[in-house]
């Protein structure tokens, strides 16, 4: 069975972050390099019976002209992809805390705006720019 719990990020445990890098993070990545000592935003994590599939996560953040928005990111394990896994993690961030100021999201890749949009969200796209800052797309 397939379930997800909302949490905050400052109550992961020190395997459940061990894992979440090793095998559900994309290496080099800034929540890769983050994940053992992030604790702001919250984490929805997916697991179908005792495994961990995916997750998604969110926390507060400012863009280039100090506007405050919520993130979204998440990741699924490759062989579990295709199948609503961050959609459905984005909903019970949706559902514990994102419908509360708006709905409207940061996300990072155009893959992440379909998820967003699945989800009932509305992402606004940023990218890099020449100089490695955050900017919107």
């Amino acid at each position: 069975m397939i379930a997800c719990t909302v949490l905050p990020m400052s109550d992961l445990d020190a395997s459940m972050r061990r894992l979440i890098r090793d095998e559900l993070t994309k290496p080099g990545s800034d929540f890769h390099h983050a994940v053992e000592t992030k604790t702001a935003g919250l984490i929805a994590i997916v697991m179908d019976g005792e495994v961990v599939v995916g997750w998604a996560r969110t926390e507060q953040w400012f863009d280039g002209n100090g506007i405050p928005y919520d993130t979204l990111e998440a990741f699924v394990r490759p062989e579990r992809r295709m199948q609503g896994i961050a959609a459905f993690a984005a909903a019970g961030l949706y559902s514990a805390a994102l419908h509360d100021d708006g709905c409207t999201v940061a996300v990072f890749s155009p893959y992440m705006m379909l998820v967003a949009r699945r989800a009932g969200l509305f992402p606004t796209l940023f990218e890099r720019d020449g100089n490695g800052h955050w900017r919107r797309a």
